[in-house]
């Protein structure tokens, strides 16, 4: 059996999202910019929810990681904190802190591969 590996980065969705500010993609892009710059500080307010038990900040800064995720494109990391999210439900605490060392090193990759590839192209 054969597992589909997520991209990091599905620029169909960059495209959709451009099209729908309307073919601005200077606008995109600093949608995009600001979502990597943004993805530091969401990382630890997951972490720190998780780490300190507190179900329902991890359970909104997850749904928000994810959804912001997905509207840039960054499919990997959509479809990991969709799984983080799953493991929230379940109240499972330490199987939640094992999901965040993934999700800590696809979100570094998502981001310098947004970067690189959308942020910085001109």
């Amino acid at each position: 059996m054969s597992v589909t590996v997520l991209p990091l980065v599905c620029t169909e969705t960059l495209h959709s999202l451009e099209e729908s500010l309307d073919g601005e993609s200077a606008l995109c892009r600093s949608f995009v910019c600001r979502y990597v710059d943004m993805w530091p500080g969401r990382f630890v307010r997951l972490h720190e929810a998780v780490s300190s038990g507190q179900k329902d900040d991890a359970m909104d800064a997850a749904l928000s990681l994810r959804s912001s995720s997905m509207m840039v494109g960054a499919a990997r990391l959509g479809k990991l904190t969709s799984d983080l999210i799953k493991v929230l439900e379940t109240g499972c605490d330490g199987a939640a802190s094992k999901k965040l060392v993934a999700l800590r090193k696809c979100g570094n990759q998502t981001a310098g591969q947004l970067t690189a590839s959308y942020v910085n192209v001109a």
